[in-house]
């Protein structure tokens, strides 16, 4: 049942959809022949154009032209497929000249292809949110997205799930719709199409149709709260794409070379651009209040979408909660939901102790009463976007020791957090010494507190006492002028200082230190704090009677 969440999540998602790639060989045929395998390119356009949305259509005649094509629907916000297109047989692709000679129906090669190019790049196959939709002429749907099915999982696409005329990976989304029949359409038999197969009727999408179909199913795929945040923010930042040229634009490059110039470092200057280009979003999106889309009226109506049923012990009783009392903890506040629900079960009147027992509760609360997720695994999701600072980290770029950086030890399995100043890490020469303190893992089944979560979902505890700081060597390596990394493989190492053809015998047995995360600067620099105020610790010897008035 949709309410106005949905109507929400769908104003939004339109917001965000600027453009729709089509890729289909009969585009531009002016053939006066119609029937359930035309297109045409006039009515779809026009139909996206009173959507506000750019549609660009595509026929292609080449195998490079596929090739090009299956490049450029990575781009585009939503991509409509032919199953059948037909090109030259004398210039296959050699991707599919295996494939087209064994093969005893060609139909969707092509197709399947630009599917393959798809999920296979690391970027958008593995990452990106993606649409994509099958627009065909043919009968059988359910069997066009069992091939795509078969070939797409025997190339090796993880996470792959197969439903009726559909399939889905974490984050694509393939949907196989019908064409409109249009000679049934121009003799007014258009309901005949799919007749004895009416499950397939509803997979009937003409071309006026066909936005707010998209529209509805890009929809289904992204509603909710955070990612209607995310898609309103982005949708902004979009907007706004030629301010921010127009803001930093090529008139201030001589402030820009003046400042370079006169910095005692002049590699300082790109790092001030990107922190002044991030203060920029941050700003653009704080006085467009995207926070709103999670505001509590929000809240409230995605709260309308879902069932909640679960309960409370709480000062020798149990509180049972329902979607209205999720409500009324969110506009009242916990304590106030909590002596309601104690009145309404006949528990007896409220004592001011008692309201404390609930405001006590609150803080000891653990999240899966709320979410459910024994598991914790979205809570830990959750928590890495609160302070992981590598999260958009592409796998190319070597990591740098500094402030925040947390390495474990290859032989020992310890993990360590980099408590460097940034300052202190930069412009080095030769040797430097990097301080660490110890993060300890701690077991999920545990009750003990922990800092830090990884992206694996090893849970970290710092140790922040004086006596286990520590110290490892590394050495600058020619031509630069901070510690990076070394790739092997898909990790990163840091390897610690050689001293006479051997690493430092300090550093726990040669050993090398991969790195694990980057963690954000506010959260790298709370440790430090932390750390140094335990070093300002006064320990004094007075009369225990001073002493105990003093703490008074």
């Amino acid at each position: 049942m949709r309410n106005s969440f949905f109507a929400t999540s769908k104003a939004i998602a339109n917001d965000f959809i600027q453009n729709v790639v089509f890729i289909d060989d009969k585009a531009f045929d002016n053939s006066d022949n119609i029937g359930q395998h035309d297109f045409n390119a006039y009515e779809v356009t026009k139909a996206f154009a009173a959507h506000k949305k750019i549609c660009a259509v595509y026929k292609p005649k080449t195998a490079q032209d596929i090739d090009d094509l299956a490049q450029l629907a990575k781009k585009a916000d939503v991509t409509v497929l032919d199953w059948q297109i037909d090109i030259p047989k004398e210039t296959p692709s050699k991707d599919l000249e295996e494939e087209d000679d064994d093969s005893e129906d060609p139909r969707g090669i092509h197709t399947l292809k630009i599917i393959r190019d798809i999920l296979s790049d690391p970027i958008v196959g593995k990452g990106n949110l993606k649409i994509i939709i099958i627009y065909t002429g043919e009968p059988d749907l359910d069997g066009i997205a069992d091939k795509i099915h078969t070939n797409v999982e025997s190339a090796g696409i993880a996470t792959l799930k197969k439903d009726f005329c559909e399939i889905c990976t974490d984050n694509v989304k393939i949907l196989v719709i019908a064409k409109a029949d249009q000679t049934l359409v121009a003799e007014g038999r258009q309901h005949e199409q799919f007749q004895q197969v009416p499950d397939l009727k509803p997979r009937i999408v003409s071309y006026e149709q066909l936005p707010d179909y998209i529209i509805d199913r890009f929809t289904k795929v992204t509603t909710g709260l955070l990612s209607n945040f995310a898609l309103k923010a982005l949708t902004i930042i979009r907007e706004n794409t030629f301010r921010f040229i127009s803001l930093y634009n090529k008139d201030l490059d001589n402030a820009f070379l003046a400042h370079r110039l006169l910095l005692p470092d002049q590699d300082d200057s790109k790092e001030l651009l990107v922190e002044l280009f991030a203060h920029s979003i941050h700003s653009l999106l704080t006085y467009n209040a995207v926070s709103e889309t999670v505001g509590t009226e929000e809240v409230l109506s995605w709260i309308d979408t879902k069932t909640f049923n679960f309960q409370i012990p709480i000062l020798e009783k149990i509180l049972s909660i329902d979607n209205n009392s999720i409500k009324s903890w969110i506009t009242d506040g916990f304590a106030k939901m909590c002596s309601d629900l104690w009145a309404a079960n006949g528990y007896g009147s409220i004592s001011g102790k008692q309201k404390k027992g609930f405001e006590e509760k609150l803080n000891t609360l653990p999240a899966y009463f709320i979410t459910g997720d024994r598991d914790d695994k979205f809570d830990k999701q959750f928590s890495i976007l609160t302070h992981h600072k590598s999260i958009f980290k592409p796998s190319p770029l070597p990591p740098k020791l500094t402030l925040g950086a947390i390495i474990k030890g290859t032989k020992t399995g310890k993990y360590w957090v980099c408590i460097q100043q940034r300052c202190d890490s930069v412009r080095l020469k030769g040797m430097r010494k990097f301080l660490f303190l110890p993060l300890e893992p701690i077991a999920s089944t545990s009750n003990d507190t922990f800092h830090f979560v990884t992206e694996d979902g090893v849970r970290l505890k710092l140790q922040k006492k004086s006596y286990a700081l520590r110290t490892i060597k590394f050495f600058v390596e020619d031509g630069e002028t901070l510690i990076k990394a070394n790739k092997d493989g898909e990790r990163f190492f840091f390897e610690p200082y050689y001293k006479d053809g051997r690493r430092d015998y300090e550093a726990a047995n040669d050993e090398l230190y991969e790195w694990i995360l980057d963690l954000k600067d506010l959260h790298a620099q709370r440790i430090v704090s932390e750390f140094t105020s335990q070093l300002s610790r006064v320990g004094l010897d007075e009369a225990e009677w001073l002493r105990r008035g003093y703490t008074r």
